[in-house]
């Protein structure tokens, strides 16, 4: 199942009735916006929208969608035990919960005036009834309205690896549309309010829209007070249930929690193992904020597991999704009923402002289809025998000043240096088939850098410094990993390791550079001037097809588009005749 859709029956629900109001709420922040063209303009959009959303279908889902998504978040809210939780969470929740408080008095004055009294509930009636006394609450609903959605996308979709590179434009979305919404909105305000000040126009605007008599008005506003007092009932409600759960909790028994290389706490029954470590301040990763998608909340029971409930669906798909073994559990779905010892798997997120915010899945760990480049200096540690240290690290440092700036300037990510060699990354944010080119290029790109550095280093070295490139793509997990006092980003995999045994094999070969076929493939560029092989990689199931570069300077440009289906022939300077034989690497 993908992890997008993975949950139980009310996830989903209340993903999909969220989806619902998001789209909505896109459509009608966009109908505001179109007011910067004039009220003729937002009134043609406003009659296309309301063709939809009040057909009796479309009325249907929306409404159903509005009220299982608020009964949803009042049930997740009533069931907690504890109100310790990311500030993100904070800030969803409370936004979610203040919304309807806010919504209601304009749902009673336009929806259910249209509905019950045949009012024309059109933009020359809802500016006129807004502007100018009740503009900024209608701001402030339009601006905690899509902030609330914001956040609950965010979360959703950072789970899939695919939106990454979609991130920029959605924050530019994200700030574009309230803006767009809000000055159309108060631009149209204007031109309401000035046209109702003509002589005679307010009698004419009220006779167009039907608008209701007083006494209509008054029971309107009654019905919004009293939907007002019984949402915010309910509210109360459900926080009065989580101090009473808090409280027949407290009375109860307690248990013992052992977090390996972290603190033992007491904690009363009730609570999740995710509830237990924020109530007693334990970092604890949790990605999608404790709703079982993710797994970066799992840990490792070491004792204590027999009295644990069964895996529910959601948690063992999720489970199975990474592999995990019958002692992996999800720290948010399990319930401690005994003494427990456990190891948290993933380390957890900074704890700054909006942090959750502003960290990357990439901290947890995250697939990812990319181009892996080895690069190794030939012979370096004999070339520079008998120089002084300062000397050594100079000439290592002016190298890979040079050799990494040509991958830097084609897109390239150097995720380590390894003594007199380095590994570099394509494709990180921008994907596999625009990684491939960028890695491509650089090959050309790394080898006019090693002339420009020969030249400069001739004196200091007497002769010319040869590198070998290893270059593959393919899946890889990128993760932060090392002790805690000082982990970084790596990459792992099996492309990571067919790429270094690439690399090596260009001693071999007497060539400058290896590329894979997937590499090529992935591109959408073919070589076939150059020698191609057949070798085995200690590690891979099977042979692996690859081309044999002798110099990186007779690659032409590669085009940073991905191409089509009919893949770009890129014919090299000079042909060598095509071989194919299997080597064991």
């Amino acid at each position: 199942m993908h992890i997008l859709i993975a949950g139980n029956l009310l996830q989903r629900l209340r993903l999909v009735s969220g989806l619902i109001l998001f789209a909505f709420a896109l459509t009608h922040f966009l109908n505001h916006a179109v007011g910067l063209f004039g009220l003729d303009t937002m009134e043609v959009v406003h009659e296309w929208r309301t063709t939809v959303t009040r057909s009796w279908l479309g009325g249907a889902i929306l409404i159903g969608a509005l009220v299982v998504h608020v009964s949803l978040a009042l049930l997740r809210v009533a069931r907690r035990s504890t109100l310790m939780m990311p500030l993100w969470e904070v800030v969803q929740i409370a936004s979610g919960l203040l919304i309807p408080l806010l919504l209601i008095p304009h749902v009673i004055a336009t929806r259910v005036a249209y509905t019950f009294y045949d009012v024309n509930d059109n933009y020359l009636y809802e500016l006129a009834q807004l502007w100018p006394g009740m503009a900024i609450e209608q701001s402030l609903l339009l601006v905690i309205v899509w902030t609330h959605g914001c956040i609950g996308l965010h979360f959703w979709l950072r789970l899939w690896p695919g939106y990454r590179p979609l991130q920029p434009l959605a924050l530019v979305v994200a700030v574009a549309v309230p803006l767009l919404g809000l000055a159309g909105f108060i631009s149209a305000g204007r031109e309401v309010a000035d046209f109702l000040l003509e002589p005679g126009e307010i009698d004419t605007f009220k006779e167009e829209v039907q608008f209701p008599e007083s006494g209509t008005v008054a029971w309107l506003a009654e019905i919004a007070v009293a939907l007002r007092w019984a949402f915010a009932g309910l509210v109360a409600t459900a926080f009065a249930l989580i101090g009473l759960r808090t409280f027949l909790i407290y009375l109860g028994p307690r248990i013992g929690i052992t977090y390996l290389a972290g603190p033992k706490v007491r904690s009363v029954l009730g609570p999740t193992l995710l509830e237990i470590s924020r109530r007693k301040g334990v970092p604890h990763a949790s990605v999608c904020g404790g709703r079982g998608r993710c797994s970066t909340c799992r840990v490792q029971i070491g004792s204590g597991a027999q009295g644990l409930a069964p895996a529910t669906l959601a948690e063992r798909r999720t489970l199975e999704r990474i592999g995990a073994g019958p002692d992996i559990r999800l720290a948010c779905q399990i319930r401690p009923a005994a003494d427990m010892s456990v190891t948290r798997l993933v380390k957890p997120g900074s704890r700054r402002l909006l942090g959750g915010l502003l960290t990357s899945v990439e901290q947890h760990g995250v697939e990812r289809t990319v181009a892996v480049l080895f690069l190794d200096i030939r012979g370096f540690t004999r070339m520079t025998q008998g120089r002084l240290p300062y000397d050594v690290i100079f000439v290592l440092n002016r190298l890979f000043e040079h050799l990494g700036e040509a991958i830097r300037k084609e897109g390239g990510w150097i995720e380590k240096y390894l003594g007199d060699g380095l590994l570099a990354v394509f494709g990180r944010e921008s994907g596999g088939a625009i990684g491939t080119r960028q890695a491509l290029r650089a090959v050309r790109a790394i080898d006019l850098a090693l002339a420009d550095a020969n030249a400069e280093l001739a004196s200091e070295l007497g002769q010319p410094v040869e590198i070998g490139l290893g270059l593959h793509a393919g899946p890889v997990v990128l993760g932060e990993i090392g002790h805690p006092a000082s982990m970084t980003i790596d990459v792992i995999g099996e492309t990571v390791n067919a790429a270094a045994r690439l690399e090596a094999l260009t001693k071999e070969e007497r060539c400058q550079a290896i590329v894979s076929e997937a590499v090529l493939d992935l591109a959408g560029v073919a070589l076939p001037g150059f020698a191609a092989k057949l070798v085995s990689i200690r590690g891979l199931d099977r042979p692996l097809s690859v081309t044999l570069i002798p110099s990186g300077q007779r690659l032409p440009e590669v085009p940073g588009t991905p191409a089509g289906p009919d893949a770009a022939r890129i014919q090299p300077q000079s042909a060598d005749n095509d071989t194919l034989i299997r080597r064991e690497l």
